[in-house]
């Protein structure tokens, strides 16, 4: 282990410690220029502070999102109005927007708020600006808008004058209730539109689709499918019974009395007017039943098609059921006022002024001009020593 004490050690230590001692003593001989300068920099941040700095005082407005208040309307529009919204029709607040309140921090910091609160109390004047955009932009500064632990929001104002501090607070938030109303109005209109659009259109569909339907049940006689279907199967197997029993009776007949006996002949006039009438109703050509029996023949077919025509009919009245409430409700929130913040703690005028911290700025101002002014001594004094040295050293060379 190296002695710390050898001589080795200290001859390499002597450089830094040498160092250390003449800027210790260049220091303690302008002692008074680096306490004089300290002293006339603080007196001057001590004038400036208390009175030349403006103070400001900040007041700060709680509120929370109001409660939306479910109604019927509500209830059976929410799956339409979740599909527009997914659709991008009502993002007009970005993703900050839930349950129909938008970003308050969005609103606050618009230039539609800001132009307003510019206006009102004469911002530009009080800003002492050249224009409105100087005066909003200085007006943004100043406001702030944070949400707290407890998931309520802060809207704060700061300004030289505690009143209007607190008037402005509590203007921004009626400011946020006007505007998210207006964008709701906005957004409820551009919906209606949209809706208003479908439902007409929905409408047409479903007039010409019950059209469609009404002249196929007049051209083929269908109003009751199923219906009409067993009832025309019960008469084809009713029909096909008789046949069965007049070919048994004709066989009887002509074992009993002869082919040629007039009882054999009746059974197969029977037989024949039997046979023709389910041949008629196959086809479709008997003329007292194809009012309401389809032709068996095309009956797959027109069971088809029928079935497609009832079907669209049905989608376009379920649609229509579906729209129609989403119509109206879209009408009433066009013209409707909302509550969307509720005040919880108005601003209140503050008492005590939040900046410039006095005392901290006087304390910054002594001990860094201290430091700063010692710096600037050792600098100034080691740029001297060089420039000796160079002169010296022009000398010796001839330079």
């Amino acid at each position: 282990m190296t002695d710390q004490s050898s001589p080795n050690s200290v001859h390499h230590l002597e450089p830094a410690r040498k160092a250390w001692v003449e800027a210790m003593a260049l220091l303690l001989r302008h002692k008074y220029l680096i306490l004089l300068t300290s002293i006339a920099v603080t007196i001057v941040t001590i004038v400036y502070m208390f009175f030349i700095a403006k103070v400001w005082f900040k007041a700060e407005a709680n509120i929370v999102p109001a409660r939306k208040q479910g109604g019927l309307f509500d209830n059976i529009t929410a799956g339409i109005s979740s599909t527009i919204k997914d659709l991008g029709l009502t993002q007009l607040a970005g993703k900050n927007k839930s349950d129909g309140v938008y970003s308050p921090l969005a609103i606050v910091g618009s230039r539609t708020v800001g132009e307003q609160m510019v206006r009102d109390y004469d911002l530009v004047k009080v800003y002492e600006t050249e224009n409105v955009d100087d005066a909003i932009k200085e007006f943004g500064e100043h406001t702030s808008v944070a949400v707290l632990e407890e998931g309520n929001i802060g809207v704060s104002f700061e300004d030289t004058d505690p009143k209007r501090a607190a008037q402005v607070a509590n203007r921004l938030v009626g400011m946020l209730n006007e505007v998210n109303s207006k964008l709701a109005n906005d957004e409820a209109k551009f919906n209606r539109s949209y809706i208003e659009t479908r439902y007409g259109k929905m409408i047409a569909d479903l007039d010409s689709s019950e059209k469609a339907l009404g002249a196929y049940q007049r051209k083929y006689g269908v109003y009751e499918l199923k219906t009409q279907a067993a009832a025309q199967l019960s008469v084809l197997s009713t029909l096909e019974q008789q046949r069965y029993l007049s070919e048994i009776q004709l066989a009887s007949a002509v074992q009993l009395y002869g082919a040629e006996s007039p009882e054999a002949n009746t059974m197969r006039t029977q037989m024949g007017e039997l046979g023709k009438k389910l041949e008629d109703l196959r086809t479709g050509m008997d003329q007292n039943a194809k009012s309401y029996f389809p032709a068996m023949n095309v009956m797959p077919d027109v069971a088809l098609d029928y079935l497609r025509l009832t079907r669209e009919v049905e989608i376009q009245s379920k649609l229509k059921a579906f729209m129609l409430p989403s119509y109206e409700q879209a009408k009433m929130d066009e013209n409707k006022q909302s509550l969307s913040f509720i005040m919880l703690d108005s601003a209140q005028v503050p008492f005590r002024k939040t900046r410039p911290k006095r005392s901290v700025a006087v304390l910054i101002a002594f001990f860094g001009s201290i430091v700063l002014t010692s710096l600037a001594v050792i600098a100034a004094t080691r740029i001297g020593e060089a420039r000796e040295r160079f002169r010296h050293d022009r000398k010796i060379l001839g330079v």
